[in-house]
């Protein structure tokens, strides 16, 4: 994947939305029903809690194809990684920039490999992603290495 963003940067958007859509940094978040309302056949009253599984969501097999695979082809819009409606993350075109900078530049200085002799160790719930990912950053050769800026 990272040889294939520097020879074809322009994936690098739907590569990083479809990266924390498959390893979701927020797993869930908690509402209250505004009023009564039936979900999958269970009445809820207002102000019930309810717990909305995004990680879930984002891996529903009627929404995503493949939904465990990580596939460049979908639909930015269905993946709830912030959110949706009014409780869509202000700050999600910030967040989307600060993730693309940070990986263009990561990409244009090393090939990130596995550490030697370590094994990753996933966070536990409520967190999503990783507690620890040792990785060694290798520094490209001149034919790994990106001309210029990724745009």
């Amino acid at each position: 994947l990272q040889a294939r963003l520097r020879t074809d940067p322009a994936c690098l958007p739907a590569a990083i939305d479809e990266i924390l859509r498959l390893d979701a940094p927020l797993i869930s978040a908690r509402r209250r029903t505004t009023g009564r309302t039936s979900i999958g056949g269970t009445t809820l009253e207002a102000e019930e809690p309810v717990t909305l599984m995004w990680a879930g969501a984002n891996r529903d097999e009627k929404v995503f194809v493949d939904a465990d695979r990580f596939r460049l082809d979908r639909d930015p819009q269905l993946n709830l990684l912030y959110g949706a409606g009014i409780h869509v993350c202000p700050g999600a075109p910030l967040a989307r920039l600060e993730m693309r900078v940070f990986v263009e530049e990561l990409l244009r200085r090393v090939r990130l490999v596995p550490a030697a002799g370590s094994k990753p160790v996933r966070a536990l719930y409520p967190a999503g992603g990783f507690e620890s990912l040792p990785m060694m950053a290798v520094p490209l050769g001149p034919q790994e290495g990106c001309q210029g800026r990724i745009p």
